[in-house]
């Protein structure tokens, strides 16, 4: 698990800023082509060895914002920002935007270069209630995210990745999640965006036009059906009517000829009706790209319902495979997200994915002697004894042989 923040010690900042962070070579080699959009000098902060430094102090003349010393500390004379002394040296590397605030010595990143995981965070609001809600929703005016997230764009690599947008519901600031999806398609159109909302504002009529006006070409919305019935779902979303809206948010999305992946969390309440939710799916919902089963995260109001939502996924592994055999059969796309191997059906093996974000994914002490922990999802960093299967157990050297060339 690699941390989205680490303390510094910092001089010389007076205000907030957002930086992209830089390497010589890479300055000498793209300058400011180095970030996506646009940009300029003082945009960098210049990522440094004490070797590099003392080798070439003419290097504190080049006209970025500050330097970042990451093995040391040294007394110059430099008007710029200055980061020393990183508590954790590996958590910002060349490539990283980072957020600094004076009043803090903690400097968080924003986007890291090669991580499976990069997300624009647009609200903490959200019109649902989820059970097991791993970010319990405040009421707040938030929209600054909204304008962080469209300086962040500017400040990304190019390339090809994966960046996701999700909350809170994105869609209660309709005109900033827009802004940010017209934003990419502008800077970064190699880059797929996957939009996680709950789905039950995008069966308003504007979403149509805007949607189809902006064309990003590689949009999927991520949005969560939890049953094939009107009550379950909205007991799980604890809104009534939700299943209603999010049906027809659905149909607004394929109308406009939209990527959708369903996304059902595992849970007590959910995976008893797996199978008749799968049949629901394809009966119902037959133009979705791809349905992810998904293990909970043990935080946030999940801890709090625990006795209503907490079930062993060995004992769940009946209906799950069921559930994918049924949709893969018929064509439709399906995989296993944020379970270990080690408590999976044999069948579903094939479906089963490395899900868990680099940031919070952690394994256990018996994970350690697991032959097969390349290939694993492994734990949420949040994960505790109340929430572990029964079924944890290291996998032997042919387990892990079999899963090498599942995943090969």
């Amino acid at each position: 698990m690699l941390r989205l923040d680490t303390q510094f010690e910092i001089q010389h900042l007076d205000t907030a800023r957002m930086l992209k962070v830089i390497s010589v070579n890479e300055l000498i080699e793209k300058g400011t082509n180095g970030c996506a959009g646009e940009a300029s000098f003082n945009d960098l902060l210049l990522w440094l060895t004490l070797d590099e430094l003392l080798a070439q102090p003419t290097l504190l003349t080049l006209p970025v914002a500050g330097i970042l010393l990451v093995d040391g500390a040294l007394a110059i004379d430099y008007t710029g920002i200055i980061l020393t002394a990183p508590k954790d040296k590996e958590v910002v590397q060349p490539g990283d935007v980072i957020a600094l605030s004076p009043a803090s010595n903690v400097v968080r990143v924003l986007y890291r270069r090669n991580a499976n995981s990069n997300l624009l965070f647009i609200t903490d609001r959200c019109n649902s209630l989820c059970l097991m809600c791993s970010q319990p929703p405040k009421e707040i005016d938030d929209y600054w995210h909204v304008e962080k997230n469209l300086r962040l764009i500017d400040l990304m690599d190019k390339g090809d990745e994966q960046i996701g947008i999700s909350g809170g519901e994105p869609t209660l600031y309709a005109d900033g999640l827009l802004a940010l999806i017209k934003k990419a398609s502008e800077v970064l159109p190699e880059k797929s965006l996957h939009i996680l909302s709950n789905g039950r504002l995008l069966g308003q009529p504007g979403w149509l036009a805007c949607l189809n006006e902006i064309e990003h070409p590689l949009l999927t919305w991520g949005i969560p059906l939890y049953a094939d019935n009107a009550a379950d779902h909205d007991h799980v979303v604890q809104a009534p009517g939700a299943f209603s809206e999010t049906m027809k948010g659905l149909y607004n999305l394929a109308r406009t000829g939209q990527n959708i992946e369903i996304r059902v969390v595992l849970s007590r309440l959910t995976s008893p009706r797996l199978p008749e939710l799968a049949h629901f799916i394809f009966r119902n919902l037959p133009f979705v790209q791809h349905i992810a089963m998904m293990g909970i995260e043990n935080t946030g109001l999940a801890k709090k319902n625990y006795d209503a939502l907490w079930i062993d996924p060995l004992d769940y592994q009946d209906t799950l495979a069921s559930a994918c055999h049924f949709l893969d059969i018929r064509g439709l796309s399906v995989s296993v997200y944020n379970l270990p191997l080690c408590v999976l059906e044999p069948s579903l093996k094939r479906f089963y994915r490395q899900s868990i974000s680099d940031w919070k994914n952690l394994f256990i002490d018996t994970c350690q002697s697991c032959t097969a922990k390349h290939y694993c999802a492994g734990f949420f960093k949040s994960h505790s004894l109340r929430w572990q299967s029964r079924g944890i157990r290291p996998l032997n050297l042919d387990e892990g042989i079999h899963y090498a060339r599942s995943a090969s």
